[in-house]
């Protein structure tokens, strides 16, 4: 760890001791606002501005727990770091982008982007780590995206399947953490010099991966939680060296070092967050187009003939036109989704649910898209109400005599299907229940 100091020393020169000041200081946590979502302010307290993004905000941990309430299982926000929310933030996203997200886990800006697309845009979240990706499937669900796509493989692997196909694409790059020191304990223990240099070999791969897949004319946004210069400054010196990008300037954040004109430099004495380096870079070149396949909907009689019975028994909307079965498991998928051959997938569109034997079983997923006036039958209830505590608890509640599926809100907003009998079962997941 000398070695990282020494160099902040040398960076920082008398702005330094501030510097170790705020590393000994709690870690400032954040959220924004899920777009998808009408009036969240109406529910939510009071909170801080974000000082950057207009729909994030600043909460004292110590006076408000964001991520133990239900409006949290509702999907109303997502809890990220304030720092990190910038990223997201300086992407200029146009509603039928096609955007890559290359190295997506946890989802905060996935989530984020993929909530600014129309049905018309399309959002490939992706990680290498199956156990992450995981992770960041269940934040894409909760969010309710029906536009993306969320994948887990060696982001090189989209070369030559997708070239020239993105217009945007977000590299928030492996790196050796150097950021979120105050944050996490691990980054500490596992940071070395050599782990420094390992991560800048990796970005290198990424971002020509990334100009391989972008338009021309596309933008890819870099960042990373890390302050060393060989894995932020270095490598976009790289990208503009060796291949047909240019540097686009973001725009100025009050307080921010910068070492290289047009891009950012966040760092705790400075800023409400944690480290964070951002810059953004367009594609000038021309681009090796690929068109690839359009992913066919395929679906067998007996799960159509299950999941249209139920809408008709329990929704008042249309049943989705394109719809993929998988073993049972039925998505709602897009137009214009590619049909990734070889790569895992996740999640394609929307999971409805599953077809089992004469029957259909709804999706937590499904219900975070419906309103009161898409189902027959609901129960709202209030946030501190005893009715929501159980029920994310994972018990029954009294039946109203009203039979078949339903939607259990909190003030208004969806959070789980249940089914009616005599009692209301609990159908919200085991995985989630508190």
């Amino acid at each position: 760890m000398d070695k990282f100091y020494e160099r902040m020393k040398d960076m920082l020169g008398d702005e330094y001791d501030d510097f170790i000041d705020a590393l000994n200081k709690p870690a400032v946590k954040g959220l924004y606002l899920n777009n998808k979502k009408q009036n969240i302010e109406k529910v939510l307290p009071v909170m801080k501005p974000h000082p950057f993004v207009k729909e994030g905000f600043i909460f004292d941990d110590q006076k408000y727990a964001p991520g133990k309430s239900p409006y949290f299982l509702a999907g109303l926000y997502y809890i990220q770091e304030p720092s990190a929310m910038l990223v997201a933030n300086m992407i200029d996203i146009k509603e039928d982008d096609y955007v890559l997200d290359m190295c997506a886990a946890p989802g905060g800006k996935s989530c984020s982007v993929g909530a600014r697309l129309s049905d018309d845009g399309l959002l490939i979240a992706n990680d290498i780590s199956h156990s992450r990706a995981k992770v960041l499937s269940e934040n894409v669900e909760r969010f309710g995206l029906s536009n993306t796509i969320v994948t887990s493989t060696d982001p090189l692997r989209f070369v030559s399947l997708l070239d020239g196909f993105f217009d945007k694409i977000i590299l928030d790059a492996p790196c050796s953490g150097e950021g979120m020191f105050r944050k996490l304990d691990q980054a500490v223990e596992t940071w070395s010099y050599e782990k420094v240099l390992e991560c800048a070999s990796i970005q290198k791969n990424l971002i020509e991966a990334a100009y391989k897949l972008l338009r021309e004319g596309g933008e890819v946004i870099y960042s990373t939680c890390t302050y060393s210069k060989e894995e932020n400054e270095d490598i976009i010196e790289y990208a503009l060296s060796n291949f047909d990008f240019e540097l686009v300037p973001l725009p100025h954040i009050e307080g921010e070092t910068s070492y290289m004109d047009g891009t950012i430099r966040c760092y705790p004495h400075k800023h409400e967050g944690e480290g964070h380096f951002i810059a953004k870079l367009k594609k000038v070149g021309s681009s090796n187009t690929i068109k690839p396949s359009v992913l066919k909907p395929h679906i067998s009689k007996e799960a159509e003939t299950n999941l249209r019975a139920f809408y008709k028994e329990s929704l008042n909307c249309k049943v989705p036109p394109l719809l993929l079965e998988n073993k049972g498991h039925i998505y709602a998928i897009k137009r214009h989704f590619p049909d990734l051959k070889n790569i895992r997938i996740l999640r394609n569109g929307l999971y409805l649910g599953e077809s089992k034997k004469n029957r259909f079983v709804p999706s937590y997923s499904l219900a975070l898209t419906l309103t009161k006036d898409d189902v027959k039958n609901f129960y709202d209830f209030k946030e501190e109400s005893e009715e929501i505590k159980k029920y994310i608890h994972g018990e029954t509640l009294p039946a109203n005599n009203k039979k078949g599926y339903g939607v259990i809100f909190v003030d208004g907003y969806p959070l789980s299907f249940y089914k009616e009998s005599n009692a209301v079962k609990n159908l919200f997941p085991k995985g989630l229940r508190r």
